[in-house]
């Protein structure tokens, strides 16, 4: 058996292989999720923890594959018709056969993005490991028991690699003040600032007033859209020096970075579906020449 730290676990994301404790015996199956930091701790805090070195045949039989390019049912999916200018609609992964896929019908702002037979569609989805692109024909337009469409097989390919702990820019207003005790009343008047940068471990944020000290305790409130629903996400963190150069060095707004607490599922969760809308969002397949494309 090969012996594991925490760092090799991949906290937020399914296991690739079943834990074991020191005597073989299972711990947690593979292509189980461990939420957050403090479920990680919790693995650990009895014994060791390994995994076994041939991999993990049996459990690889009995979880299902996943489909095309990696991307497992549920996966949301980024969708416009090919070529096409305007903003993606949303849709999920709901099937797959060797030869195609099933979607559910992409929606925009609530409306069903207007598609039929025939049309070509780019589509963008994230496999956990990185943000793939590729487009397919629709084959079917189905509107029994429910409306979804039937894809052919992925076309057109590329894939870009996603590190673990990515980071979006971003452009959300925010209220920033002091955490109170835990009846959550805050201490100060919540002040507006901005998040230029946001991850799942923290964010650079800028105001209007001086920066907090390095160490402070902080909180901020701010709405999340993901899946064209906005959460409320309130975390507190602590204040941590800006690197050199970031927001321009602005002196009038001046900026600092707030590494996050150990989050909560919920927040963890929104987090997490935001940073990967967005990069599905800013992700572009590299331009194939028609007569490149056809040889």
């Amino acid at each position: 058996m090969i012996q594991l730290t925490p760092n090799d676990l991949p906290v937020g994301h399914p296991l690739p292989w079943s834990l074991l404790d020191g005597e073989g015996n299972l711990v947690l199956g593979s292509g189980n999720i461990i939420p957050d930091a403090r479920d990680l701790a919790l693995v650990f805090r009895h014994g060791t923890v390994c995994r076994d070195e041939g991999g993990d045949d049996a459990a690889d039989v009995l979880r299902p594959n996943p489909g095309p390019l990696g991307l497992q049912v549920g996966t949301l999916l980024h969708v416009k018709l090919d070529g096409a200018a305007t903003r993606a609609a949303a849709s999920r992964l709901i099937g797959f056969i060797e030869h195609g896929l099933f979607v559910t019908w992409p929606q925009l702002g609530g409306r069903d993005l207007p598609l039929q037979a025939g049309d070509s569609v780019l589509l963008r989805g994230f496999s956990g490991h990185a943000i793939h692109s590729f487009t397919s024909t629709i084959t079917a337009v189905c509107r029994s028991p429910f409306r979804y469409l039937v894809l052919s097989a992925p076309e057109r390919e590329h894939a870009m690699p996603v590190r673990k702990a990515a980071r979006v820019p971003t452009r959300l207003a925010a209220y920033l003040a002091e955490p109170g005790d835990d009846d959550g009343i805050d201490r100060s008047v919540p002040r507006l600032s901005l998040l230029s940068d946001l991850s799942t471990g923290g964010a650079l944020v800028q105001t209007t007033s001086p920066a907090p000290a390095p160490g402070s305790r902080v909180r901020l409130r701010f709405n999340l859209r993901t899946a064209s629903l906005d959460s409320e996400v309130v975390i507190d963190g602590w204040v941590r020096a800006a690197p050199s150069g970031a927001a321009g060095d602005d002196a009038e707004f001046p900026a600092f970075g707030v590494a996050f607490d150990v989050l909560a599922e919920r927040e963890l969760t929104l987090l997490q579906c935001y940073i990967y809308e967005q990069l599905l969002a800013t992700t572009r397949m590299p331009v194939q020449p028609a007569a490149v494309a056809a040889v």
